[in-house]
C-alpha cells in the first residue's frame, strides 16, 4: 500500500541553507523516500544533496557576535562527534564552557525554525560540546614578535589575550582582583556560571601561553609605562562599579549595591543578610543578586519601575526566580530607604505607562500621591553599572575613550569590551577583544 499521500515542496522563502535538518530528514532514515523528482523535499535533502549556494552565512551565524560556525558543530553534535563539535567552537571561542552557562543565545533567537517550532538549544548544546577534553594547544607556526599587554582578565580582555597568543605573542593579563575572570568570577553567582566551568576556560587561554599578574591595581602611569615596554595594550577593564543610587537613605545600615553584594558574596567575606528582602532593579545583576538572597533564606521581593516584558534581564533567569519563590512588584518607583539608623522599609511610588522616549522604551512616570512603604530589613540597590572611561581617558591625556571599531585609540593602545561600550553581555565583550587584538596582530606585522 502507497503510504504517501503528497509529494512534500521546497519552500524557498523559509526554507534555510544552514543543513541541520538534515540530521532529522526522514530521506537518511527510510531511502526509498531519497528518490523523487529534484524539487521535492525529499530529494533536496537526501544524502549527498549540496546545500544552498549563498554568499551570506546562516542566520544564526550572523547574529553571534562572534561569527561561530553554529550549524558546523551542530551538525557534528547530530553525528554523535562532541570532539569535533568542541574543535570547531574553538576555533572562534575561547570561552565555550562559560558561554555555555551565560550567553543570551542571539543565535538561537535568530534560528529561522523558531517561525515553525521551538528552535534548536543552542547555549546548552554548546555547553554539552564544552564539556569534553579540551584539545593540546600547538604552538603558532610563525610566531608573532610582539609583546602585549592586557589590563582586565574579564571576557574581552581574556578574548584579546587568547587571539593574540594564538598567533604567538607574549601576552600578560593584568587584574586588580585576586581571582581571573574579571566580572565572570565575581559578579555572577556560582547557581549560574560553576567557577570549575570557569576555570576550564581559563586553563585553556593559559595552555595558549598568556601569563596572569593577579591583585595587581594598574594606573594611567602604569600603563603609559607599559606602552614603552610593549608593543601594545589592551585596556578591557570592564563596567565594574556599582551605579549610585542617590535616594534618601541609602546610606542606612541594611543597604546594599548590587554588585558590592555580588563581589563581597564571592570574594568575602560574605554579607550577611536581614530578612525581608527587597531588590531594586530589572537587570542581571538585580536577578543575581535576589536569587543569591533567595538561598540565604531569606523573604525576597524585587521592585521594579516597569512591567516584567521591560525587564533587561534575560527571560530564562525571571522564569527561574518565580520558581525559586521571589515576589515580583511592577510599576513601582523607588523614592526612599526609611528606617532609624538601619533600613526598616522601601517607600515606593507606583507608576503607570506613557509615550516611548527616546531610546524607544515605554516611559513609565510616577503618580503624584500614589506612595507606600513596603518592608524590608535589607534593600539591595542594583541601578546599573559605570566604568571608569572617564579617568582612564584623563589619565592618558584623550578626549574621550571612543575608539574605531577594531578598539584603536592611539599607536599601541587599544581599548575593549565594556569599558568602551558600557554594560554588555559576555560576548559582546568578546567580540571587542577580538577585533582589538587583530587590529594589533595587523598594526605589529605592517
Amino acid at each position: 500500500m502507497e503510504g504517501r499521500t503528497h509529494v512534500p515542496q521546497v519552500n524557498e522563502e523559509v526554507c534555510g541553507f544552514c543543513g541541520v535538518c538534515r540530521g532529522a530528514c526522514p530521506a537518511l532514515a527510510s531511502p526509498d523516500l531519497a528518490a523523487g523528482e529534484s524539487e521535492t523535499m525529499r530529494a533536496a535533502l537526501a544524502p549527498g544533496a549540496p546545500a544552498k549556494a549563498t554568499d551570506q552565512p546562516p542566520a544564526c551565524q550572523a547574529a553571534c557576535p562572534i561569527g561561530q560556525d553554529i550549524n558546523a558543530y551542530l551538525a557534528c553534535l547530530a553525528k554523535g562527534d562532541q570532539a569535533g563539535a568542541l574543535e570547531i567552537i574553538l576555533r572562534d571561542n575561547p570561552l565555550p564552557s562559560v558561554l555555555g552557562h551565560v550567553c543570551h543565545h542571539p543565535c538561537q533567537q535568530a534560528c529561522l525554525s523558531g517561525q515553525f517550532q521551538s528552535p534548536p538549544s543552542i547555549r546548552d548544546l554548546k555547553r554539552f560540546a564544552a564539556s569534553a577534553p579540551r584539545p593540546t594547544v600547538e604552538p603558532a607556526q610563525e610566531p608573532v614578535k610582539a609583546q602585549v599587554a592586557v589590563v582586565g582578565s574579564g571576557p574581552a580582555g581574556l578574548a584579546a589575550a587568547w587571539e593574540l597568543a594564538k598567533s604567538g605573542a607574549t601576552v600578560t593579563v593584568y587584574d586588580a582582583k585576586p581571582v581571573a575572570g574579571g566580572m565572570l568570577a565575581w559578579a555572577i553567582p556560582e547557581f549560574r556560571l560553576p567557577r570549575a566551568a570557569l576555570q576550564t576556560d581559563l586553563d585553556y587561554v593559559k595552555a595558549h601561553g598568556v601569563a596572569f599578574e593577579l591583585g595587581k591595581a594598574l594606573s594611567p602611569r602604569d600603563v603609559e609605562k607599559m606602552r614603552q615596554e610593549c608593543d601594545a595594550v589592551v585596556l578591557a577593564c570592564g563596567a565594574s562599579r556599582a551605579k549610585a543610587a542617590g535616594l534618601p537613605g541609602d546610606d542606612l545600615a541594611g543597604v546594599w549595591l548590587g554588585l558590592d553584594l555580588l563581589r563581597d558574596a564571592a570574594l568575602g567575606p560574605a554579607p550577611s543578610l536581614a530578612s525581608p528582602v527587597v531588590v531594586v532593579g530589572g537587570g542581571n545583576v538585580a536577578l543575581d543578586a535576589a536569587r543569591w538572597a533567595l538561598r540565604q533564606g531569606a523573604e525576597v521581593t524585587l521592585v521594579y519601575r516597569r512591567d516584567r516584558e521591560q525587564m533587561p534581564a534575560y527571560v530564562e533567569e525571571v522564569a527561574a526566580a518565580e520558581a525559586e519563590g521571589m515576589k515580583f512588584r511592577f510599576r513601582a518607583q523607588p523614592v526612599g530607604v526609611e528606617g532609624e539608623g538601619a533600613a526598616a522599609g522601601l517607600k515606593v511610588r507606583a507608576t503607570e505607562p506613557g509615550a516611548p522616549g527616546p531610546d524607544g522604551r515605554v516611559v513609565f512616570a510616577p503618580q503624584a500621591g500614589a506612595e507606600e512603604v513596603i518592608p524590608a530589613a535589607t534593600v539591595i540597590l542594583a541601578l546599573g553599572q559605570d566604568s571608569e572611561a572617564a579617568s582612564w581617558a584623563d589619565g592618558l591625556g584623550l578626549s574621550g575613550l571612543e575608539p574605531g571599531p577594531e578598539g584603536r585609540l592611539a599607536n599601541g593602545l587599544y581599548a575593549a569590551g565594556d569599558l568602551v561600550t558600557g554594560p554588555a553581555t559576555v560576548v559582546e565583550a568578546m567580540a571587542g577583544g577580538i577585533a582589538a587584538a587583530r587590529a594589533i596582530l595587523e598594526e605589529v606585522q605592517s
